[in-house]
């Protein structure tokens, strides 16, 4: 057997023989089985195991036998929001694939120093909610330039500014979710400036969808003009944003912003007083939804290039 899918079987219990019977088992899921609590130290037996998903379990404890699985590439613990510990990660040295978002795992020094010794990591997906951990997190470039999607949850007031210092290629999603967020920078590790001036202007050449989600602080996302590509913005219950774009701020790098965007939902934004000063041409305008922003009284569209 090559092989499993068992994919939302409404399975419980793994018992201990069960993986000593598959040596030669390359691909394992197990995603979807939400009454999955416990996976058994004999997986360790499956020592060609490459590609592994637990995803949608509620799998608490990271099983000791995983650190066995030295061939193991592909490691999917997305929405188990009940992992407990990470200890032993880094002992997975041939892991490409690591996708940790929404997985709530305990944030520490440990666990980022373990993610650092993965080598070969090439893709990552991670939620991170602790400020210091945040901050270690984006300074570092090999984890940032292998992020494919980042959820910035649960920062409270005393830590609330977020500074990306280090070239996100590879991020594709950016989710910040129930958090008090003063200021979003953009800047490089020399020098600190509210909106620093990247020495590039595809800071996050591949970033296309971004949601802020019943957040406050922000004024304005103006950091949006770096991201050249994106595609999907929603905003959704920011108590105090005021504009999306600030003219002002945004005509110090002569970008225009949104010309790959195909869809822009705005709800329960009741500060929300304008996008951009000037109309804007959105050439990929697909949809846009509007609900509860009661001080939005124009759109910046440009129909005669829209």
């Amino acid at each position: 057997l090559i092989t499993l899918l068992l994919r939302k079987n409404y399975l419980a219990n793994i018992s201990s023989s069960f993986f000593r019977l598959m040596p030669m088992l390359v691909v394992l899921d197990l995603s979807m089985n939400k009454d999955l609590r416990h996976l058994p130290d004999e997986i360790s037996e499956c020592v060609s195991l490459q590609y592994l998903s637990l995803s949608r379990t509620r799998i608490r404890i990271w099983p000791a036998g995983l650190v066995e699985l030295r061939k193991l590439l592909y490691l999917n613990l997305e929405y188990t929001r009940m992992v407990e510990s990470l200890c032993g990660i880094s002992g997975l040295t041939s892991l490409k694939v690591l996708r940790l978002f929404v997985s709530g795992f305990p944030e520490d020094p440990c666990v980022l120093n373990e993610l650092q010794l993965l080598e070969n990591l090439q893709t990552l997906t991670i939620t991170l909610g602790l400020a210091s951990i945040l901050e270690q997190f984006l300074g570092n470039q090999r984890l940032a330039s292998c992020t494919r999607a980042l959820r910035i949850e649960n920062l409270n007031p005393q830590s609330s500014e977020i500074s990306f210092v280090a070239t996100m290629d590879s991020l594709q999603e950016l989710h910040f979710a129930d958090s008090d967020i003063s200021e979003i920078k953009v800047e490089r590790k020399e020098t600190v400036l509210p909106l620093q001036i990247p020495t590039t202007t595809t800071f996050f050449p591949n970033l296309s969808q971004v949601s802020l989600e019943f957040c406050k602080g922000l004024r304005d996302l103006t950091w949006l003009i770096f991201a050249p590509n994106l595609t999907v913005l929603r905003v959704i219950s920011a108590s105090h944003l005021e504009e999306i774009i600030n003219k002002e701020k945004a005509e110090q790098q002569n970008l225009i912003p949104f010309q790959e965007l195909k869809e822009l939902r705005l709800e329960n934004v009741k500060m929300l007083k304008r996008i951009h000063r000037g109309p804007l041409p959105f050439p990929c305008l697909q949809k846009i939804l509007v609900n509860g922003c009661s001080q939005l009284r124009k759109l910046p569209l440009n129909f005669t290039r829209s």
